[in-house]
Formats: C-alpha cells, sequence, structure tokens
C-alpha cells in the first residue's frame, strides 16, 4: 500500500462539476465572497465564457477552515486571482439560489414552464464544494495565457486523466 499522495489534476473552475466527490485537484479563481464565520471562499471564473444568459459563471465554495493560520488577507479579497489545490466535496447550495430564480433573464417567459424549469434553475445555482489544502495568489497571472495553458494540458492529457502536481 502506497502512502504517496494522490496527483493534482489541473482543471478550470468550471470542470469541477464533472469530477468525482474526493479527486484532487488544482485551479484559478477569483474570490467573490468571502465568509469568516463559514471558513467559505467563493470563486468564480467565467471560462469558457458563459454562452448564453441562462448559464451562470461557474462557483466554487472552497473551504479554507484548515488554512486559516497561513491565509494572507489580500488572498481573501474580493478581486484577487487565487490558485487551489484541494479535495473535490459535491455541489453545495450557495444560499442564493431564490434570487438567482427571481432575476434569471427570461423567468417570467418559463414560469408556466413547470417543475422541470425550477428544477433547471436550482442546478445552475448551485455551486461545486473543494476542501483546500492549498491555497495562494495568483497575482501577476496573465489569464489568457493560462487558459491556453490549461486547454492545451487538457487535450495531451491521455484518457481524461490528470497529471502529478
Amino acid at each position: 500500500m502506497s502512502t504517496a499522495p494522490l496527483p493534482t489534476r489541473l482543471v478550470f473552475l468550471s470542470d469541477l462539476s464533472t469530477i468525482s466527490t474526493g479527486e484532487k485537484v488544482r485551479f484559478l479563481g477569483c474570490v467573490t465572497k468571502y465568509s469568516t464565520v463559514t471558513g467559505r471562499i467563493t470563486l468564480q471564473h467565467a471560462y469558457p465564457s458563459p454562452l448564453s444568459t441562462q448559464h451562470s459563471c461557474p462557483t466554487a465554495a472552497v473551504d479554507v477552515n484548515l488554512l486559516l493560520s497561513t491565509l494572507k488577507n489580500t488572498d481573501t479579497q474580493v478581486g484577487e486571482w487565487v490558485n487551489v489545490i484541494g479535495y473535490v466535496q459535491g455541489f453545495v447550495d450557495d444560499g442564493d439560489t431564490k434570487e438567482k430564480m427571481k432575476w434569471r433573464p427570461g423567468a417570467a417567459a418559463d414560469a408556466g414552464a413547470g417543475l422541470k424549469s425550477a428544477e433547471k434553475v436550482r442546478q445552475q445555482a448551485r455551486i461545486m464544494g473543494v476542501q483546500a489544502v492549498m491555497f495562494w495568489s495568483a497575482r501577476g497571472v496573465r489569464l489568457s495565457e493560462y487558459e491556453q495553458v490549461v486547454e492545451m494540458r487538457k487535450k495531451t492529457d491521455t484518457g481524461g486523466e490528470g497529471s502529478d502536481m
């Protein structure tokens, strides 16, 4: 039995919803909210660009409770780009589902569409949870270059498997 750590898979934040719970990932995101009460940082990265107004920006809720003693206050400021290595925890409720349903473009037109439409909106409003084991600033990152590199790496990975980081 090996005691080596699990390999880390470099992904886009938008890929998190397709990754199995418990898998170790590395991704980049922009801080949109930080709760000192829950120890959760909300990150977003609009890549790939949403194809329509009905798709919300990919979002992750990153639990940083294990890292509170090493977090820098600049890493938790809204607008800061950060790198995360952590374990996917699955979907979590972001607490804003009702607001997103209320303000989503086209919501009035969908009002008569029934339960299927409401469930679709709930799924779009849910965000992925990640338990962070490393968290650091991505200050100075060239976002377009980062996106190109991750795309190239995804294409070269065999069978969709990640690589060691």
